[in-house]
């Protein structure tokens, strides 16, 4: 029954890994639209984009969807039941580092308020929350597939 929950544990882990992923995205997505000119000039909401889109370099971009990528892979792996903790560790710093370069940016500060700032380090901390969970669970006896 413990080992259950423990699947149970791992597979929501999974989900809420490749939900974060996913959700990285779409602002992905849209910066590569408007640097394609897929999306003409943009107006209302998402006009205050272009300022953030224009000064985020095509490696910014790379790097963003190679974390993505990595983000899917740990997700996979924990829903499979394999060890999954050193992929996130590194993942989650190359994100965090990533996120920081493009923080400290002066566009970044023009786009977004203190309170969308706010909500950044909120998802960071999650994220950090995530992976002490993952640790936890993958020090489990049976945690793994690896280990059966």
């Amino acid at each position: 029954m413990k080992i259950l929950r423990i699947a149970n544990l791992r597979i929501g882990l999974g989900v809420l890994v490749g939900v974060y992923g996913l959700s990285n995205l779409l602002p992905i997505a849209s910066n590569v639209a408007y640097k394609a000119g897929a999306l003409g000039q943009p107006t209302g909401a998402m006009a205050r984009m272009v300022a953030l889109w224009d000064a985020t370099a095509w490696w910014q971009l790379g790097l963003w969807t190679a974390v993505v990528a990595v983000l899917m892979l740990v997700a996979w792996r924990l829903v499979c039941g394999r060890p999954a903790l050193g992929l996130y560790v590194a993942t989650l710093a190359a994100d965090a580092a990533l996120w920081w370069v493009m923080q400290s940016g002066a566009a970044y500060q023009q786009v977004f308020t203190p309170a969308d700032v706010q909500m950044d380090y909120d998802m960071l901390l999650a994220m950090a929350v995530v992976g002490v969970l993952i640790w936890w669970v993958e020090r489990r006896p049976g945690a793994t597939a690896a280990s059966a």
